[in-house]
């Protein structure tokens, strides 16, 4: 299959280039530069690695602490629409029975879209920033139990988010690292010298940066500061409500586009009515799209990062050659899975999107266009 008369995204260069892409048994096996005839005329339209996200709790009313295998696979779906091809399921705060059995339905899923990974999002988590999270389910870092569960995540790629100032941290994250995992400061109230130490030992990034974290402050500059020395790759949700867009537009500028990630954080509400939803057992109130607990804490989004991706076009002036990377190579690179998806290279997954800049085209998952 090729798709021709596209405009065709050049990760390295952040640029985009006149030509096509070739592919087959779900692999890329060609990218032209100019003019080539094939199967599907893009008619000029941008041809952009498929999107990835990291960091959600699942849509379309299904959500991945309770979903069966058979309802996630109906979850995922909902991801195709947005040009979504790549996921990493969020497992969060519960008891340690309720997470096994909810890795064990994501890997038992026969996922229409890839599903590289699983992020273990708390609850490994600080009471002093549980956002919505159960404080009454947090634990301690034991370097045992986050061995077991990187053994039981196998062989997707583990993703970790964890406070780094509580105690048996450096532990926690070096026996993640030795074994594969990749690990993210949220949820945090460490200060500015913490993060930076987490750093050191082998963390590789910021959880929804700016929510449940530690504040910048001109003294103390916190996890926020942290997160915006462009160190390591910074998630932020891009939907205007988690993060006002002139704040994306300065924290933008402080990280870069190589560091920026754009996650969605979102729930079972996600693709649906306003109404009442569940987060992992907890009741969650959805009003004008946002998305609260009966406290009035924020519980997740109900966005998507193609939306998010749009966002920070706006909130930034930037292109979208620009900041293409932040839905795609960057998310990637966090996690470790640039080498199968991320950009549209010979010999890495046929996932593709086709946008207008505006809205979603055509969505080509390994190969075959859904």
């Amino acid at each position: 299959m090729r798709i021709y008369n596209a405009k065709v995204y050049d990760t390295e260069n952040k640029t985009f280039f006149d030509g096509g892409v070739t592919y087959e048994d779900g692999v890329i096996t060609e990218v032209i530069r100019g003019e080539c005839a094939g199967d599907t005329d893009a008619g000029g339209a941008y041809l952009l690695p498929g999107l990835i996200d990291v960091h959600s709790h699942g849509r379309g009313g299904y959500d991945f602490m309770s979903a069966e295998p058979e309802q996630i696979a109906k979850c995922l779906i909902h991801y195709l629409r947005h040009g979504i091809t790549t996921v990493f399921p969020c497992v969060m705060t519960a008891p340690l029975p309720d997470i096994y059995k909810a890795i064990e339905n994501i890997k038992n899923t026969k996922s229409p879209i890839n599903i590289d990974g699983i992020h273990v999002e708390g609850p490994y988590v600080s009471p002093k920033r549980p956002g919505c999270h159960n404080v009454s389910q947090l634990r301690f870092l034991y370097a045992d139990e986050a061995y077991r569960l990187v053994q039981t995540i196998k062989p997707l790629h583990a993703h970790f988010t964890m406070a780094p100032e509580l105690e048996g941290a450096d532990m926690f994250i070096k026996v993640l690292k030795n074994n594969g995992a990749t690990v993210g400061i949220g949820h945090s109230d460490c200060k500015y010298a913490e993060a930076m130490h987490a750093l050191d030992i082998g963390c590789d990034s910021f959880t929804h940066t700016f929510n449940a974290m530690r504040e910048l402050r001109h003294r103390e500059p916190g996890t926020v500061g942290a997160a915006l020395s462009g160190r390591a790759y910074a998630e932020f949700i891009c939907d205007l409500f988690h993060v006002d867009g002139a704040v994306l537009d300065l924290s933008y500028r402080a990280i870069g586009a190589d560091r920026f990630v754009i996650v969605s954080d979102s729930i079972s509400a996600a693709d649906m009515p306003d109404g009442r939803y569940m987060l992992s057992g907890m009741a969650v109130n959805v009003k004008d799209g946002r998305a609260v607990n009966d406290e009035g804490v924020i519980a997740g989004s109900t966005s998507n990062v193609f939306d998010g991706l749009k966002n920070l076009m706006k909130a930034t002036g930037e292109p979208l050659e620009k900041l293409a990377v932040t839905a795609t190579a960057n998310p990637a690179k966090q996690v470790g899975i640039y080498g199968e998806c991320g950009s549209v290279t010979v010999g890495k997954r046929a996932d593709l999107l086709l946008t207008d800049g505006n809205d979603v085209l055509m969505t080509v998952c390994r190969g075959v266009t859904v």
